[in-house]
């Protein structure tokens, strides 16, 4: 989406609010149109690059129809799948330029005065080529927008785990704004004087599917592989007299949602829904001695693979 406060757009909104609200008796009479050019360049696909430019550019008149009170018919817009190229020679990826030709007006003449004559002020004419309009405007306050997620590098932690005593410490990796890749890391090895254990490692990788413009609501295909020793650990399996060690792998489909807090701090949620395989030996323990059950034992099941609720924190500022 159209992030306001990002690069200066909220400085540039307000500026632009005050220049057509001082030319909207103008605008409305159709002598001075407003033309919204929206440049987009950075996807791939040409679909998909004319699709961000007619985007954005309905979200720049939309904050003009709400805030000034425009109508759709006051603007003259265009859609380019190019950079947009500034008088600098510099180019633009993305970019929305709003230009207002705004018609020279003549200075308004004052009658003769009998007394002492007022100190006259003049007015300077705008050239019809340029489209910036210098101002002072009083501030506005700046409306809020869906956020843009940055790309970039991302440490996290599923709370969910950390409170079932099973930390988890992971990576996610934004390489752009439709995809990410994520691995998460747990560790347990604890156990105590009453016989329980509960000592496990699992690795999960995932890629992730940014879905809609907000680029918080994914679709992930991820997978779990690790070992177990548990016996009578804080979850306890199936029974509290019979403990489990062995290999675990699988993997299935994942939905989640990213929510910003901040710059910097993001929570996720997720759920994860799939396949997974154990195999495994059990046992129970006599006067402190493991008595093994039974061996190479198998269960496959079908049902949730992975559940988070992680805490984000993305790496440097940019």
């Amino acid at each position: 989406m159209f992030y306001i406060p990002w690069k200066g757009n909220g400085q540039e909104l307000t500026r632009l609010y005050a220049v057509v609200t001082a030319y909207k008796e103008e605008i409305t009479s159709g002598m001075v149109p407003l033309h919204v050019d929206a440049y987009s360049a950075s996807m791939r696909e040409q679909k998909r690059n004319k699709n961000l430019a007619f985007v954005r550019a309905n979200r720049v008149k939309s904050e003009l129809i709400v805030h000034v009170g425009l109508k759709e018919e006051h603007f003259i817009t265009r859609n380019f799948t190019t950079p947009y190229v500034d008088a600098g020679g510099q180019a633009h990826k993305d970019k929305v330029v709003v230009t207002l030709r705004i018609p020279f007006r003549e200075p308004l003449r004052q009658p003769e005065p009998e007394t002492e004559p007022e100190p006259v002020v003049e007015c300077v004419p705008v050239p019809e080529s340029g489209p910036v309009v210098e101002a002072t405007p009083t501030p506005l306050p700046v409306p809020v927008a869906a956020r843009e997620v940055p790309t970039g590098l991302y440490l996290r932690t599923n709370l969910l785990y950390d409170a079932l005593l099973t930390p988890t410490l992971g990576i996610e990796w934004r390489l752009n704004q439709d995809i990410g890749i994520k691995l998460d890391g747990s560790y347990a090895h604890w156990g105590n004087t009453h016989g329980r254990v509960q000592k496990m490692w699992l690795v999960s990788p995932e890629v992730r599917w940014y879905v809609l413009e907000s680029g918080h609501l994914y679709v992930g295909l991820g997978a779990n592989v690790g070992e177990a020793n548990v016996y009578r650990g804080l979850v306890r399996v199936l029974s509290k007299d019979t403990g489990y060690q062995g290999t675990i792998y699988g993997g299935g489909l994942t939905v989640g949602y990213q929510l910003p807090l901040n710059r910097c701090l993001s929570v996720d949620f997720n759920l994860g829904l799939g396949y997974t395989r154990f195999e495994y030996d059990t046992f129970g323990i006599s006067d402190g001695v493991r008595v093994y059950k039974a061996h190479n034992q198998t269960k496959n099941l079908w049902g949730p693979t992975q559940a988070g609720i992680s805490l984000m924190w993305k790496v440097g500022r940019k």
